[in-house]
């Protein structure tokens, strides 16, 4: 089952639109899988949609598979490499926001080193998606044609369609509502002053008379 599942799910590239949607794999997994399994391919999807039978099983949901757990690791080290350095930057304690994964991989800390080095943000979170598929790669390659394999996919088809939303018009709202954020702020400091150097000559004048 797991073998067609792979077949029947095209492998996504990052920076390309996925030929499939969401919901569509998301509910293949839920009529190919067992509940547990396609649970966790939603969740490492960003599916919305709830399972057609959930697990009514007391602590059911707070225990993922080994193959979760796992990619869990992975994405917490990013997480807090990220972290670190953005307090780090900020003078600030990261210890309140850091998740603490059994793991620690040098190559993940000098890759998020070397995304923040990048001259704009677009650029940092492509470098930082690049790191997340080469660690969903690597967790594919411990099992080809296993659960690992289809787990990457999921997680590699979430990072398409989250660079698939990106789009120029979007963006270019995005910063108009940041330059006008700006330009406002500029403007009551602006005010601020004036008020202020109003009130400044007016005490002055009073003192004078």
């Amino acid at each position: 089952m797991l073998p067609y599942l792979l077949a029947s799910v095209p492998a996504p590239r990052l920076g390309q639109r996925p030929e499939v949607g969401v919901d569509d794999v998301a509910a293949t997994c839920r009529r190919l899988l067992s509940e547990p399994r396609a649970r966790e391919l939603a969740d490492a999807m960003g599916a919305d949609g709830e399972p057609d039978e959930p697990d009514e099983r007391p602590g059911a949901e707070s225990r993922p598979g080994p193959v979760a757990r796992a990619w869990a690791d992975l994405a917490a080290q990013v997480d807090d490499a990220v972290v670190r350095v953005r307090c780090a930057r900020g003078h600030l304690d990261p210890a309140p926001h850091l998740h603490h994964p059994t793991g620690f991989r040098v190559d993940v800390v000098q890759a998020v080193a070397h995304a923040f080095e990048a001259p704009h943000p677009g650029v940092r979170e492509r470098r930082l998606d690049a790191l997340r598929w080469r660690l969903a790669d690597e967790l594919a390659a411990t099992s080809p044609a296993g659960f690992e394999a289809l787990y990457a996919r999921a997680v590699q088809l979430r990072l398409a369609w989250r660079r698939a939303a990106w789009d120029a018009e979007a963006g270019w709202r995005v910063l108009e509502a940041e330059l006008r954020r700006i330009e406002d702020q500029a403007s009551g400091s602006t005010g601020g002053v004036a008020s202020g150097a109003a009130r400044g000559a007016e005490g002055r004048s009073a003192h004078d008379g």
